[in-house]
């Protein structure tokens, strides 16, 4: 029974090792891969189990497979000690994911006002949601704001403290993305971009596949010397996901990487387990990463994310 246990464990570890390697379009692949962190910890448990019954065999097996558990996240934590500069310009962004536009809007205006962001991005921006805000006074604190609000999730906004040009309404995403220049006082200007790719299910993950494609392409298509760029959003996708990490070219990196944060679960935020899966997430080129925490959203079904830089 030891070794039946202990191989079932591997097994499953080294099933999620698989769905974090493959480039897969499959949904229940996909769905393996967002939960993937929790499976590969299967490993350590078949591990010991398999040495008990198993022996010396049983330990070289058991760890390999706790070796290619563990490589497959090992990236996440490295740069947790790194030193990193502290020269430049600060510049904070603060992103949530508001549910169809259900989040409490005084507890957003809190977080503002408690972290006092150079931006915020709003993804699932309702024409309702982007009124209670205003109500509220976002506009008094950040005056500044490019948005395209919708029905059902669809909307997305860009609020900012400083002056924005070069908006941009991107098309040929379901849900609006939306880009801005943002004119930081005294440092580099940073190219701000709100995102938000559709999930992978429950529908095809084929749109999934294309859309996060087409983030690719865009920021790939940004010149080297085109100052700092900051790309804030709902990625519907985990460092698990090899499409995700396809992003990480180029000079892009996941902020929650820079500091050694690991994974920075954000959803799901309104049952009775904490979030599982980290689907919110800062991306950055030209500029380092200071720090990186998620915030709670009361009435969403997301954790909110924030990020500090120095530009």
């Amino acid at each position: 029974m030891i070794i039946v246990l202990g191989a079932v464990f591997v097994t499953v570890a080294l099933l999620a090792v698989v769905a974090h390697v493959v480039d897969s379009k499959n949904q229940v692949v996909l769905v393996a891969g967002a939960l993937a962190r929790i499976p590969l910890m299967a490993s350590v448990p078949g591990a010991l189990l398999l040495t008990v019954g198993l022996g010396p065999v049983g330990a070289v097996v058991g760890a390999l497979a706790v070796v290619a558990a563990a490589s497959t996240q090992a990236s996440l934590r490295v740069n947790r000690f790194r030193r990193r500069p502290t020269d430049g310009t600060p510049f904070s962004v603060l992103h949530a994911n508001i549910l169809l536009g259900k989040a409490d809007a005084d507890a957003i205006i809190a977080l503002v006002d408690r972290y006092e962001p150079d931006v915020l991005t709003v993804v699932e921006l309702t024409p309702a949601a982007h009124g209670r805000l205003v109500e509220k006074g976002l506009l008094d604190r950040l005056p500044q704001s490019f948005v395209s609000t919708a029905s059902g999730g669809n909307g997305t906004g860009i609020y900012s403290r400083h002056p924005i040009d070069d908006q941009q309404r991107h098309d040929g995403y379901v849900t609006e993305l939306l880009s801005a220049r943002v004119k930081v006082p005294g440092g580099p200007l940073p190219l701000l971009f709100a995102v938000h790719p559709v999930p992978p299910w429950p529908r095809h993950p084929e749109t999934w596949v294309r859309e996060l494609a087409a983030i690719g392409q865009l920021l790939a298509k940004i010149p080297a010397d085109d100052g700092p760029v900051v790309v804030a959003g709902d990625f519907n996708a985990t460092y698990d996901h090899k499409r995700y990490r396809n992003l990480l070219t180029g000079g892009y990196r996941d902020a929650a990487i820079e500091v050694g944060a690991g994974h920075l679960a954000t959803y799901r935020a309104d049952w009775t387990l904490p979030p599982l899966i980290a689907i919110d997430h800062v991306l950055v080129r030209g500029a380092e990463v200071t720090d990186v925490a998620v915030v709670d959203l009361p009435g969403s079904d997301h954790r909110g994310i924030r990020a500090s830089l120095t530009l």
